[in-house]
């Protein structure tokens, strides 16, 4: 049996550990050409979010590339959603894409995301051939001299698209006596260059923060991971009412704040008093206040149970799917649903007929409709969400099947379901991206979540 390359969301790893060493990328890259193409020659569009690692992986990639007869195009720092939004407005046949990533991850991470002509994330099938030709194909890939094959080209297209989305859900609102201000965290990742560029409109006013990557810093203690620093902030700013720098006489408030993770396509969210709303809050306030009258939304075994009863309340059929924002995206086009997403801030809009992918600015975008139609800030649309108290706790493994298989693990994780019983649940799942095992812990007691969260730690065999 061909061994497994591809996790929940591409093929990460830490940098310089296998499948993210030189000769097996070399591999990869001659694999996805090939697997594309076949025997022709196609054109690659690769794109990276900033790690230290991108250029050893940039230039590795185009070894196996070229060796597969194929040319590339390379895009520097640039968001995967956009990569992806890109590919999908040229619809050039006989091209593909490579996003260099860890998303979410630390530094010392990386991974490949690898996209069509039509900016779809590639099936099961293709990855199971690109597992096939790395695993069973023998030959040396020598190292190739890279040229200077940069483009700004796909820069500029996703501006358009971006600014041509926002203007179409903006049109019917006049323009505010004040400015929306939002703080965006853009985690020192792939946004970080073209944050600036894209929004150009008179209703808000961007503010962004953590816009400096440095290959070290993205997602570290900033970014989608880590929104308590921008909730701290905007709740102490606003609480002591600070003064604007050019004019004394008004108040500068913020808003709200979104923090997105390293390649752009996760975002969470903060009310202008800096409470946290993750992806089950948001697609919740989107699709109860929509005015197409939503009747299905996609979600994952990971949503929060108080959400899934809100909308049974609300008349709306919940879809459960497998984490994964391609499942969400495949499930939304099976079921034609208009919202999707995951709670870890993956959210998905059919807005776009043939584009099913999340983008941080789509999103914002349609927080931004939401608040203008309704008049209301966040805060008083978070007011109406009922969620069932939980806990993540992430365990970091050196071997996930070996640390699930342990008597005593299998054991506490029986006696902590007991204690819950009826009254909530416990989800164990190990990540697809990362070595370490997900416990969810939902409880309508907040005071259990935490005795229950302390009898874990002191007691898991790692």
């Amino acid at each position: 049996m061909t061994p497994k390359l591809f996790g929940t969301d591409g093929i990460r790893s830490e940098f310089g550990k296998k499948p993210l060493t030189t000769d097996f990328i070399k591999l990869i890259g001659y694999a996805f050409a090939k697997s594309m193409f076949n025997n022709d020659s196609g054109h690659v569009y690769i794109s990276h979010d900033g790690r230290e690692s991108s250029n050893s992986i940039e230039n590795d990639l185009i070894s196996g590339i070229s060796y597969q007869g194929s040319s590339y195009t390379l895009l520097g720092l640039f968001p995967t959603p956009a990569l992806s939004a890109s590919m999908n407005q040229m619809k050039k046949t006989n091209t593909c894409a490579i996003q260099i990533t860890a998303s979410h991850n630390q530094y010392y991470d990386n991974g490949l995301k690898f996209f069509d002509h039509l900016g779809d994330k590639i099936n099961d099938s293709i990855q199971r051939q690109i597992e096939h030709i790395v695993y069973s194909d023998s030959f040396d890939i020598k190292s190739i001299k890279k040229d200077n094959n940069t483009d700004n080209e796909l820069s500029d297209i996703y501006i358009t698209f971006i600014r041509k989305y926002f203007s179409t859900k903006l049109s019917n609102f006049l323009p505010l006596n004040e400015k929306l201000n939002i703080l965006v965290d853009c985690a020192n990742g792939a946004f970080s260059k073209i944050i600036d560029r894209i929004f150009d409109n008179q209703n808000i006013n961007i503010i962004p923060i953590n816009i400096e990557p440095d290959g070290k810093n993205i997602n570290l203690n900033c970014g989608a991971t880590n929104p308590r620093q921008i909730s701290d902030f905007i709740n102490f700013f606003n609480s002591q009412k600070a003064k604007s720098s050019k004019n004394k006489s008004e108040i500068l408030k913020l808003d709200l704040g979104i923090a997105i993770d390293g390649d752009g396509d996760r975002a969470i969210f903060v009310d202008n008093q800096g409470n946290i709303l993750d992806g089950d809050d948001i697609i919740f306030l989107l699709a109860t206040n929509n005015v197409k009258s939503t009747r299905k939304v996609v979600g994952t075994l990971m949503t929060n149970y108080g959400i899934r009863e809100a909308y049974e309340d609300a008349g709306i059929d919940f879809i459960e799917t497998d984490v994964g924002d391609i499942n969400v995206a495949n499930k939304m086009r099976e079921c034609d649903c208009d919202f999707g997403g995951e709670s870890s801030g993956h959210i998905i809009f059919n807005d776009f007929k043939d584009f099913f992918y999340g983008d941080s600015m789509i999103t914002l975008i349609n927080v931004v409709e939401l608040l203008l139609n309704s008049k209301k800030t966040l805060f008083e649309h978070y007011q109406h969400v009922n969620k069932i108290p939980s806990e993540l706790i992430n365990i970091e493994v050196s071997d996930k099947t070996t640390f699930l298989s342990k008597v005593k693990n299998i054991n506490i994780v029986s006696y902590i379901k007991e204690q819950i019983g009826s009254n909530g649940r416990l989800l164990v799942r190990p990540s697809g991206t990362e070595n370490v095992v997900r416990f969810l812990i939902e409880h309508k007691d907040m005071s259990q979540i935490n005795v229950l969260k302390s009898y874990l730690y002191d007691n898991i065999e790692i």
